[in-house]
């Protein structure tokens, strides 16, 4: 199967490649259906294409990589809904992150990461009640940001 997107041109998948959002994510609720795309080898960004919507195009991280300490508690509901049965290790984390015109000052929301079984494809948006995260946080600590600004010049 192939869809023609606005961010990534002509993208070609297979049935097995798609995650499914029964719920949607929120502000998007009708979006049901997903493709996970990696930047690159050993990248850690990615893509959330929507199969039924060209122009909807979201990017994410892994958490973890920015945030080593970043912890989140998934309840018996979600896990549910991820259809899991307690195999914690085939969830993926991730975190959307909002990319302005200058990518240092990139943040990654915490208080909601997407949350997707890699063998059910089923996937939520977890919205965590009562956290200290925030849908704005830095990726790059001030002076990583000045050198990630800095890396495509000279």
């Amino acid at each position: 199967m192939k869809i023609k997107t606005s961010l990534l041109g002509e993208v070609e998948f297979t049935e097995k490649d798609i995650f499914y959002f029964p719920e949607g994510i929120p502000a998007f609720k009708e979006e049901k259906k997903f493709l996970i795309i990696a930047m690159g080898d050993g990248v850690p960004f990615y893509y959330m294409q929507s199969i039924a919507n060209p122009d909807l195009c979201l990017v994410m991280t892994e958490p973890f990589m920015f945030f080593p300490d970043y912890s989140i508690e998934v309840g018996d509901e979600e896990l549910a809904r991820l259809q899991c049965e307690n195999k914690r290790e085939d969830l993926l984390v991730y975190a959307i992150l909002t990319v302005p015109e200058n990518f240092k000052d990139s943040t990654a929301n915490l208080l909601a990461p997407i949350i997707v079984n890699q063998e059910t494809k089923r996937g939520i948006q977890f919205v965590a009640v009562n956290s200290k995260y925030k849908t704005k946080h830095p990726i790059f600590p001030r002076e990583q940001a000045e050198i990630a600004a800095t890396a495509g010049e000279g």
